[in-house]
């Protein structure tokens, strides 16, 4: 940063970042940004309890968030954006209610450190179930529980200094169905190809019914790849691409998950995850020595 600073110093170049990690948050390299011009900051805690972001494995804790807070709006910045995600595995109506509270915190703060100019953007995406993870098996939070987590999350979020924005339910769900999706799934994305879907993952392009056309045709339904809980024993359409974790690991990730219990760092303790094995590794790079008697 103080190297690119340099460089660009004589030209109208400003510096940014995406996300941040609360939990690496630098106020020095907040410092080096605002050198340039101050963008708004970002940081991902991803869920509003503490025993949501546990099943997640965030290790990020309301103080971390909130001391974030103070460092960056104490150094001139006047918004920060918190992204969070509705729809995760175990999540209730007070897990989103907590996402209002901990966002009328971090308002508070910036309010106490540079009034009323100080604003907070929240971004909730709705968690989507993806391949070679822990919940792959999961389904897609239904679309009518969907619609009512959100508005209750812009009930508890009513405030000018504050800005809410979501993912449509629709592109969402159709996002869901091809990041799960089989063979079969080429068709109808031709089909809808055919029928005039362009640039769809802008809202304004979006033409949800072409798209139910194409999966009528196609004798397929959407809810099969996107809302079903699949079991365990089920053959996935991606099985045959090797990630390096087992399958085991990420169905014990999955029940730790229900558990709302944080993974240890593997840097401390080896899990087994099977990375190791799929890519012959003597040990994970700069990781602890494996437990002797594991398997993946």
């Amino acid at each position: 940063m103080r190297r690119l600073n340099a460089h660009f110093r004589r030209q109208p170049i400003s510096l940014s970042l995406p996300s941040l990690r609360v939990d690496s948050f630098s106020v020095e390299l907040a410092r080096l940004i605002q050198e340039r011009r101050r963008t708004g900051l970002t940081f991902a805690p991803e869920a509003g309890s503490q025993r949501l972001r546990d099943a997640i494995n965030k290790k990020v804790t309301e103080s971390d968030l909130l001391a974030t807070a103070e460092a960056a709006f104490t150094q001139g910045w006047q918004r920060i954006k918190l992204y969070f995600m509705i729809g995760l595995p175990t999540e209730t109506i007070e897990d989103v209610l907590a996402i209002g509270d901990l966002v009328h915190k971090v308002l508070g703060i910036g309010r106490a450190a540079i009034g009323r100019r100080a604003a907070v953007a929240v971004s909730a995406s709705t968690f989507v179930p993806k391949p070679h993870t822990p919940f792959q098996w999961m389904p897609l939070i239904e679309a009518g529980e969907l619609q009512a987590r959100i508005h209750a999350l812009h009930s508890a979020l009513r405030d000018r200094h504050i800005a809410l924005s979501w993912h449509a339910p629709t592109t969402t769900e159709l996002e869901a169905v091809i990041a799960r999706g089989d063979r079969r799934l080429g068709s109808v994305i031709r089909r809808a190809w055919e029928l005039g879907a362009r640039f769809d993952a802008w809202d304004e392009h979006f033409r949800p019914a072409l798209w139910s056309a194409a999966f009528a045709e196609a004798g397929l339904t959407p809810d099969f790849y996107a809302r079903r809980r699949r079991p365990a024993s089920e053959v996935l359409p991606w099985d045959h691409i090797d990630s390096g974790l087992s399958k085991g690991f990420l169905l014990a990730e999955q029940e730790r998950a229900l558990r709302a219990e944080p993974l240890s760092d593997c840097r401390q303790h080896c899990h087994a995850c099977g990375l190791r094995q799929s890519f012959d590794l003597r040990a994970c790079p700069s990781l602890a020595p494996a437990p002797t008697g594991t398997t993946s």
